[in-house]
């Protein structure tokens, strides 16, 4: 029997389609709808990195479900241009945070900015940082800064929330990562290894307090970074679509965001510790 498709508004303008599926059991018709409530609405949420990319894309989502949301990333006008977009969609104006993150006392002013303009959190995305591929004798200061950006960060930011989120027992808690195969050097995957390890057991000492922790590498995201930087031609793309990513294509922002939307949510409460992969099934490791 064909399935009876209805379309409905989703998040930031968005329509999805849920397919209701359509049957008889016993002669009787009977119809099945999915639709889901991430019951997010109210909750504040903070999203480092979120000028472009899987920053700016899971701010979008976050305010699209109801959150209240504050953006930090070092370019203000594109945090500008995010927060207008967000706004024009309907949904509320997310707080603007112009700071660099790696900068003495940057934490501190950001917690200091989110109680001042949302008096608490629920919500961390920690999404800030990037790529650092190096020689194997790459000098300390270029593992220095690579570790600063890709661990220290996410600690030192992550720190300056958990007294408030154990005070409330509630909490989330996303860190977007990277892989575990590197294909050679590279100072930011042995930084993300860190910060899973990290989180698994923070995961662990938070979960009495009904705080969540989750970690979420990301594949080939269509972002600046993956666009300008490691694949800046379509002919490049395609190579390693072919050789690397089964289902044949580079992700969007949006398909890391709605997962970080439901790790957010309460519904995800049963989810902690965890390093989930959404890459295509690029990576190759079963564990």
């Amino acid at each position: 029997m064909t399935p009876a498709v209805s379309t409905r508004r989703n998040v930031h303008g968005r329509t999805a389609v849920a397919s209701e599926l359509a049957g008889t059991a016993a002669g009787i018709g009977a119809v099945y709808s999915w639709r889901v409530d991430l019951q997010l609405q109210g909750k504040t949420c903070l999203v480092t990195g979120a000028s472009r990319g899987i920053g700016a894309g899971a701010a979008k989502i976050l305010a699209g479900e109801g959150c209240r949301v504050a953006i930090v990333a070092r370019r203000e006008r594109l945090l500008a241009e995010l927060a207008e977009e967000i706004a024009a969609a309907g949904d509320a104006r997310p707080v603007i945070i112009a700071e660099d993150l790696t900068a003495p006392g940057a934490p501190e002013r950001v917690r200091e900015c989110v109680l001042a303009e949302l008096g608490g959190l629920d919500v961390l995305v920690n999404n800030a940082g990037g790529s650092r591929p190096a020689p194997w004798n790459a000098s300390e200061e270029e593992w220095g800064e690579g570790m600063a950006l890709n661990f220290d960060l996410v600690r030192r930011l992550t720190v300056q929330f958990i007294p408030g989120m154990r005070a409330r027992r509630w909490g989330r808690i996303v860190n977007i990562t990277g892989t575990n195969e590197p294909p050679g050097v590279n100072i930011a995957s042995v930084a993300k290894a860190a910060v899973h390890n990290w989180a698994k057991g923070l995961s662990r000492e938070l979960a009495p307090d009904g705080i969540t922790v989750n970690c979420l590498p990301p594949g080939r995201i269509n972002s600046e970074q993956i666009l300008n930087r490691l694949h800046p031609t379509p002919e490049n793309r395609q190579a390693f679509i072919e050789a690397n990513i089964p289902i044949g294509f580079f992700g969007e922002p949006e398909d890391m965001a709605y997962l970080i939307a439901f790790l957010a949510s309460p519904l995800a409460r049963y989810i902690t510790g965890e390093v989930i992969h959404v890459d295509g099934g690029m990576h190759r490791f079963a564990g």
